[in-house]
């Protein structure tokens, strides 16, 4: 099978996942050599390693030959530099999907997305999830979308750029807004579990499906629990939007890659959340709850 993004948060996981399953993975990777290096020793008979770019669309289509599946992953939560959403998320996803097209072998096609994903959203990040879905649902391969909400578990982005800003933030621990926005986080390993399922569950085919976890929680108790979980014990202070919007907007236009962006502020304050039961109905997965998660990886001793 064809794996796209293997060397980020979400491929990082999936991949010894992968072949724990005897699947035999073909890796995209601009950086071959970073890409081998990454690859757990024990899995490296498994893992064939293609040079190509999803951007670019160079090396795509020899990479894709001979794979019976493609797991596309790459996506980007910043724009940086020439990395845009538009490049990252739908660009990249109609070369990878027109490869596959054009493969003699590719039989499924499985999409990572984003809850709120939708043409009208909030963010550039939500139009252009919901742009490669479209070009994935009118592609002609039977094909799965996985939408997951806020993903966190070992070297998560969300979780860790929390735990930064409440080690360094003097004297308070910040709280965008009022902090009741709802969310669902939903644990790597069962995002992992539904991507590997999807591969040959036919129930899965055809359909887009929304990830999260088994607890709903505000944005509040979900800081409030990290800090638990750190041992930062500083008061909590909800800082307004519009503060956190100017502040998001400075920094965005001083710094190559600000700690948080307007978009993603937007997002933050619609919340991410949704209904379980699709995907209890059609995965199997043993839910892992915030709390638990952030013990297995975070909380001290």
């Amino acid at each position: 099978m064809f794996l796209t993004g293997g060397t980020g948060f979400v491929g990082s996981h999936m991949l010894p996942r992968l072949a724990r399953e005897n699947h035999i993975i073909r890796m995209l990777a601009r950086d071959p050599a970073r890409a081998a290096a990454a690859v757990p020793d024990a899995i490296k008979a498994q893992v064939e390693i293609a040079a190509g770019d999803v951007v670019t669309g160079s090396g795509l289509q020899a990479a894709v030959e001979g794979c019976d599946a493609v797991i596309h992953l790459v996506g980007i939560i910043m724009e940086v530099g020439g990395a845009t959403f538009e490049k990252s998320h739908h660009q990249a996803t109609r070369n990878v999907l027109a490869a596959a097209q054009n493969s003699a072998t590719v039989r499924r096609f499985v999409q990572m997305s984003a809850l709120g994903a939708r043409e009208n959203g909030v963010s550039a990040y939500q139009i252009t999830k919901w742009k490669a879905e479209e070009a994935v649902r009118s592609g002609g391969i039977p094909f799965v979308i996985l939408r997951p909400s806020i993903i966190f578990g070992p070297r998560d982005g969300f979780v860790n750029q929390m735990v930064q800003v409440m080690r360094t933030a003097p004297l308070i621990r910040p709280v965008p807004g009022h902090g009741r926005y709802p969310f669902r986080p939903i644990y790597v390993d069962n995002v992992v579990d539904c991507f590997v399922q999807s591969l040959s569950n036919d129930a899965a085919l055809g359909k887009t499906i929304e990830l999260v976890g088994p607890e709903a929680l505000t944005l509040e108790q979900m800081l409030a629990e990290i800090a638990r979980c750190i041992g930062v014990k500083k008061p909590a202070l909800k800082v307004p939007f519009p503060i956190m919007y100017m502040n998001a907007a400075i920094m965005g236009l001083v710094l190559p890659r600000p700690p948080v962006t307007t978009d993603q502020l937007r997002m933050l304050r619609e919340g991410s959340t949704a209904d379980p039961a699709p995907m209890m109905a059609t995965f199997k997965v043993d839910l892992v709850g915030f709390r638990q998660g952030l013990k297995k990886y975070l909380c001290k001793a």
